[in-house]
């Protein structure tokens, strides 16, 4: 026995006794003894939840109580006749064995959960390829149509600054020859288009790539936020669509206006997720002339129920009885780990919800999930916490000065040119290197900084702010990949939302932030 371990006694005269015991014989283990206050399953759960990594033995004063203790979470409760050296040692022992056969169990039921996400995620990654790879084919060609018609008119504007720099005048001749040099073979309509095209491909991948961090994230203290079921379907689908539509057809019924629901998001996209991936595998395992995966969303007053159904084999009833056990699988060894449909459920339950099934054998199966519909305080009160300020844009006779901290080449040469037109631009590769600009004299009216950077970093650059230039600080707006470290995303999480973005940005978000930030 070497951990530390905590025993609760169900009365004051059976602590003291246990104490008593304790202080005659020097034990290899550290022991501390409390009394139960209130019931004994009450008093289980709360001392669990005290010291969760410790052993938890409770003395009771009747069995009842002792069952009732082990239920809640105890990992020995008994009945002792005697208090004696012998017996409390002989407690100590089974308390400390079986607390590590439930750390075992829970650490091992941890990191199956993990691989049963991952392995989820894995099975849409060919088809997230596909959905990436055409808007990505569409941009790149877009710009190499785009260099070819900005180049005839590049090189007129040389011609016209070579002879303006010479002082030599044009003639119509000359007006001519240009004209015709910087003829495109599209017009400026055409071009707009390309541009705008381009900008929703861009978006689209974005859109993905967003979809996947969130569904990657395993945060179990998430904050609920306003949540739209059915645009929260459409982006589950914008990633498990393809691997479904590659064996059949996807059916969306949504009824209008459902209502808003306040949950954490990445837990429900978990729960679909997890649902349209099995809805996908299993049309593939029977030949139908049409297999469809439909998913209908309606409400009552209790609940949004969004149902999924297949026509794959469907669900045996010795199976159905099992379907939602830890572990249990129905799929080849290294397919899955059995825990996917259970996590669903336990993570619907704990919000208020559940998943339930429904399948006749060789027909199909249907899995309904219910999330709990909100009081109208709730839906408020959560809108209110999650909310950004209202934008607004700065308007000034002096331009202001932005300084631009990216370790990015790429994104340090798109910012100033992004930005050029509203505000005088100053860039730095670094937290350092912005330092020492502003130490030199360098003005600057904001900043807008990356958080991971080598050498000084974005929460190290405002850490210098606060204390050498408080009132540039607050001007400081990070637009950031998401964060690398639990000590960055801790740091973000004492930002206000207002003053970070997730990268990609748009144009008209990263002005719109700008001018909240050199408002307030």
């Amino acid at each position: 026995m070497t951990q530390n371990l905590v025993i609760l006694a169900s009365t004051q005269s059976l602590a003291d006794e246990i104490e008593r015991v304790l202080a005659e014989k020097k034990w290899p283990v550290q022991v501390a003894v409390r009394v139960a206050e209130g019931a004994a399953s009450v008093a289980t759960a709360n001392t669990r939840s005290a010291f969760p990594a410790f052993p938890l033995a409770v003395v009771a004063s009747e069995e009842a109580d002792a069952l009732e203790a082990l239920a809640a979470g105890a990992d020995e409760a008994l009945v002792l006749p005697t208090i004696d050296a012998r017996s409390v040692e002989l407690l100590m022992e089974r308390t400390s064995a079986r607390a590590r056969v439930r750390m075992t169990h829970a650490s091992a039921q941890g990191n199956a959960a993990h691989a049963e996400k991952l392995a989820a995620l894995g099975t849409v990654v060919a088809g997230v390829a596909h959905e990436i790879n055409n808007p990505l084919s569409s941009v790149l060609l877009f710009a190499g149509a785009l260099k070819l018609q900005v180049g005839p008119l590049l090189a007129m504007n040389e011609e016209l600054q070579r002879r303006a720099a010479e002082s030599r005048s044009l003639s119509p001749e000359d007006v001519q020859r240009l004209v015709v040099r910087s003829r495109t073979g599209s017009g400026a309509r055409e071009a707009r288009a390309m541009l705008e095209d381009m900008e929703a491909n861009v978006q689209t991948i974005a859109d993905i790539v967003r979809d996947l961090r969130i569904y990657a994230r395993a945060d179990d203290n998430e904050e609920p936020q306003i949540v739209d079921v059915t645009r929260l379907l459409d982006q589950v689908l914008r990633i498990v669509g393809p691997q479904i539509e590659a064996r059949g057809h996807i059916e969306r019924d949504y009824a209008p206006e459902l209502p808003a629901l306040a949950l954490p998001r990445s837990r429900i996209v978990q729960v679909l997720t997890n649902i349209l991936v099995n809805a996908g595998q299993a049309i593939g395992e029977v030949q139908r002339p049409i297999h469809r995966v439909r998913i209908v969303a309606r409400a009552d007053a209790e609940f949004v129920a969004v149902s999924i159904a297949d026509t794959g084999p469907g669900i045996a009833p010795e199976v159905l009885e099992r379907i939602f056990d830890p572990f249990f699988t129905t799929k080849e060894v290294g397919a899955g780990t059995g825990l996917g449909l259970a996590i669903s459920q336990q993570i619907l339950r704990r919000l208020g919800g559940d998943l339930i099934v429904e399948s006749v054998h060789g027909e199909g199966a249907t899995f309904i999930a219910l999330l709990p519909v909100p009081d109208a305080a709730t839906v408020e009160r959560t809108r209110r916490a999650r909310s950004p300020r209202d934008q607004v844009l700065v308007s000034s006779s002096k331009r202001p000065v932005i300084l631009v901290v990216e370790d990015d080449e790429r994104l340090l040469r798109a910012y100033p040119r992004t930005l050029h037109a509203q505000y005088d631009v100053i860039t730095a590769s670094d937290g350092q290197e912005a330092i020492d600009l502003l130490v030199s004299g360098s003005p600057a009216d904001a900043v807008l900084t990356d958080l991971a950077m080598p050498e000084v970093d974005g929460q190290g650059l405002y850490e210098w702010l606060v204390e050498h230039r408080p009132a540039l600080a607050r001007k400081t707006l990070f637009v950031t990949a998401g964060a690398r470290t639990a000590r960055s995303a801790t740091f973000l999480e004492s930002l206000q939302a207002n003053l970070v973005l997730d990268k990609p940005v748009t144009r008209e978000q990263l002005l719109a932030a700008l001018g909240r930030v050199l408002e307030q």
